[in-house]
């Protein structure tokens, strides 16, 4: 029989993946692995930054076993194959969700897409604004608005400055002694982020382009060793953000403002959005629940019907 606990305490943290190959951390020591074949020729959707692994080693070579069962992971569809999951991390305790309400412009959108997959995976969910320092004082209020609706849905939500250092030590609070990744839109500062929490690492990091979107300087997720127990993964930066094995039927689950109405609907399977006598939108309709909300929960239900045709 397996004595799991001994196994979880020998194994390997993967802190890099490129074809063919990973880039392993234990007790102490850094190293590369060989992937055997048949991991390798779907390792994007085989294997991920964050994952425990067991190795074994022949003739001076080390070579990986086996990946060990996930407590949580954060995945996409594969943009080149929407029936093939692609792994961004795993085993992470908080994934936060770096976003700027300027240079790039603030995307509630891709916010309600990576909440729903954060959910979906297992992990915690942290928002963090970057380049607050690009908003004056007087107006940070009225910027940080769109973000209310979170902070109710008991998200955190921390606004921070790379370069001003504003914010830095609430986030790194939020993050000692964790397993998180960073994810968002390309050019929101993720690198920028995690270059000021440490200043040892000196990731590199890029301009935005004249259009106002980011420069992918991240090509791969790496995770990084802050010390103290805080392992924070740098991912690469996306502009569009699909749902892994979503169907429109259970996207209502994913929106905890509606349960508490829902149980009030003239039907007990109201999908909220043709139904008569739908308390989700007698809600929507006085206030109650965010519009914003309710908008991107029908776009995305609308969206995974044409999926599913």
């Amino acid at each position: 029989m397996r004595n799991e606990s001994v196994e979880l305490h020998d194994a390997a943290v993967v802190i890099g993946v490129s074809s063919g190959r990973c880039r392993l951390f234990h007790r102490g020591r850094e190293f590369d692995c060989i992937v055997p074949s048949e991991i390798a020729v779907r390792q994007k959707s085989a294997l991920a930054v964050g994952d425990r692994v067991i190795t074994e080693e022949a003739d001076g070579v080390c070579r990986l076993a086996e990946i060990l069962p996930r407590l949580t992971v954060l995945s996409r569809p594969d943009p080149n194959n929407p029936h093939r999951e692609r792994l961004i991390a795993a085993n992470i305790d908080v994934v936060i969700h770096v976003v700027s309400v300027r240079k790039p412009p603030l995307r509630p959108r891709l916010i309600d897409r990576f909440l729903i997959a954060i959910q979906r995976g297992g992990a915690q969910a942290l928002i963090c604004v970057n380049k607050i320092d690009l908003v004056p004082p007087d107006e940070r209020a009225g910027e940080l608005a769109p973000l209310e609706v979170y902070r109710a849905l008991d998200v955190p939500v921390i606004a921070c400055s790379s370069k001003s250092g504003d914010g830095l030590e609430e986030l790194r609070a939020a993050v000692a002694g964790k397993t998180c990744a960073l994810v968002g839109h390309s050019g929101v500062g993720k690198s920028s982020i995690l270059n000021a929490l440490d200043t040892r690492l000196e990731i590199a990091t890029g301009d935005l382009h004249r259009r106002g979107t980011g420069r992918h300087t991240t090509t791969s997720s790496t995770l990084h060793d802050l010390g103290g127990g805080t392992l924070l993964i740098d991912t690469p930066g996306i502009r569009e953000f699909g749902l892994w094995d979503l169907s429109p039927e259970s996207l209502r689950d994913y929106f905890p403002e509606f349960a508490e109405p829902a149980e009030s609907c003239r039907f007990n399977d109201c999908t909220h959005l043709h139904e008569p006598q739908c308390e989700v939108k007698e809600k929507v309709a006085s206030g109650d629940i965010n519009a914003a909300r309710y908008d991107a929960y029908v776009r995305l239900s609308e969206d995974l019907g044409q999926r599913r045709r």
